[in-house]
């Protein structure tokens, strides 16, 4: 019910001060999905573009799709939980949804079998610390 909300209001929330262009639609893009005029203006704003009336940007160019992603990266805090092995908090802080039902759980999996196998191709060991949310 939360995305029909969102997709109902073009992604406006209570906590975004920043008003949606009607014109354009913030829904997830990127490597790592940001969404919400917030975000959109947050990370047009640091990397010099106007990503809230041109959000397609994000899609259309793999460097503007890797800048946002480093930028949400960095901006939510994630780089600081990655460096201390928190991979659920990662989890959480990218989508809390998952932490929370069923599907949830299952993408979890999902998500820590493609960071196992990273690791792996970095000649990492497998971890079974802080895994799952």
């Amino acid at each position: 019910m939360i995305f029909l909300v969102s997709a109902c209001n073009n992604y406006q929330a209570s906590w975004c001060s920043i008003m949606a262009n009607p014109e354009r639609q913030y829904y997830g893009r990127g490597m790592l999905q940001i969404f919400y005029p917030c975000h959109y203006y947050a990370a047009g704003k640091a990397l010099g573009l106007d990503l809230l009336n041109n959000p397609d940007l994000v899609s259309q160019s793999d460097r503007v799709a890797a800048a946002t992603a480093i930028w949400y990266y960095r901006e939510t805090g994630m780089d600081q939980l990655a460096q201390h092995g928190h991979f659920s908090d990662s989890t959480r802080r990218l989508n809390k949804y998952h932490c929370s039902s069923k599907y949830g759980y299952l993408m979890q999996l999902a998500r820590v079998k493609i960071y196992q196998q990273v690791r792996k191709c970095f000649s990492l060991p497998e971890t079974s610390v802080n895994l799952i949310c």
